[in-house]
C-alpha cells in the first residue's frame, strides 16, 4: 500500500496541485497539475502528469452527482494519444486508481459509522 503525501494543493482555477505516493521500500513517485476549473461540489477539471513519464499530460474531469440518494463519483481521463494513454496504464494508473478509491471508500464507511 501507498503513502500519500500532499506537497501542494491550491483549489481554485490555475491553482497548482502535487502528490507524492511512497511505495513500502520508500520508493516515491510523484504527480502534479493546475486546477482547470472547480465547480464545488459537482466537478473538478484538472491536467496531471506522472514525474517518472514528464511530457505526457492528461486531462481529468471528476463529477459528484446524486443519484438515488447517493453519491455518484466519475472520473474521465483524457490523454492526448492512445499511445499515452496505455503507457501510463502501462505504469500502473489503473492500480493506483483503483487502490485510491478504495482507501477512500474506508474513510468514507468509517465516517458513516460515527454518525
Amino acid at each position: 500500500m501507498y503513502k500519500t503525501t500532499v506537497d501542494e494543493m491550491d483549489p481554485r482555477p490555475g491553482g497548482r496541485w502535487r502528490f507524492l505516493n511512497r511505495n513500502d521500500q520508500g520508493v516515491e513517485f510523484g504527480f502534479h497539475g493546475v486546477y482547470h476549473d472547480m465547480v464545488a461540489p459537482e466537478r473538478v477539471v484538472q491536467t496531471t502528469e506522472f514525474e517518472g513519464m514528464p511530457g505526457h499530460v492528461g486531462l481529468e474531469t471528476a463529477t459528484l452527482e446524486e443519484i438515488d440518494g447517493k453519491t455518484v463519483y466519475t472520473a474521465v481521463s483524457l490523454f492526448p494519444s492512445v499511445e499515452d494513454r496505455d503507457m501510463n496504464v502501462a505504469n500502473g494508473m489503473e492500480w493506483g486508481a483503483r487502490e485510491t478509491y478504495d482507501r477512500l471508500a474506508d474513510v468514507i464507511e468509517g465516517l458513516l459509522a460515527r454518525t
